[in-house]
């Protein structure tokens, strides 16, 4: 069964705002921990 063309159109623009608003959120929060990083407000991670 196929979809109209105007749909496919529709829920790839969605699925591409959907996506391009995660990967900036992502960014923005990496930046804000490489800042503070930086900055010395907060330290190293210690793991194990």
């Amino acid at each position: 069964m196929a979809m109209p063309l105007g749909m496919a159109m529709y829920l790839m623009r969605m699925v591409w705002f959907s996506l391009s608003g995660w990967v900036f959120t992502c960014v923005a929060i990496a930046d804000e921990i490489a800042g503070s990083l930086r900055n010395g407000d907060i330290g190293p991670f210690h793991v194990g």
